[in-house]
């Protein structure tokens, strides 16, 4: 196998994140009408994330909102997964199992999969920090 063969296969192999894959890894902050959006509920110690793709869900893609304590934790303190139904362009994810959060806000992001290979990102960068109780009027942020 050539050099240039291998490089190939390893790019292939792992993909960055963002690479290109179907439309419904794609995620969108808006479909036109609404935007996504997402909230944090510490007195149900649960988050939820609500997102729009550029296509109809696909079954074999995994959507993921990931929940981190503060903005600059590496370590998630929650994750929720959801396979495509292969029906609609718009994923909702419930996380529950907050309780270790003490304070009164998280960070949260989202990201599209198949096995290792991740193809979208939102935020691209970071992630969202949602506050919970009254100091979040209106309830949400979008990605």
């Amino acid at each position: 196998m050539s050099w240039l063969a291998a490089a190939l296969l390893v790019g292939l192999l792992v993909a960055p994140v963002g690479a290109k894959g179907p439309k419904c890894a794609d995620i969108l902050g808006t479909n036109g009408l609404q935007d996504s959006r997402a909230a944090f509920d510490p007195d149900a110690d649960q988050a939820f994330g609500e997102f729009f793709l550029a296509g109809t869900s696909c079954s074999n893609i995994t959507y993921t909102l990931v929940i981190l304590d503060d903005a600059g934790d590496t370590t998630p303190v929650a994750t929720g997964s959801v396979q495509g139904d292969g029906t609609e362009a718009f994923v909702r994810i419930t996380v529950s199992g907050l309780a270790s959060v003490t304070d009164n806000d998280v960070c949260a992001y989202v990201t599209t999969s198949r096995g290792k290979n991740v193809f979208d990102r939102g935020p691209a960068e970071g992630c969202v920090t949602l506050l919970g109780g009254d100091e979040s009027p209106g309830g949400g942020k979008g990605f």
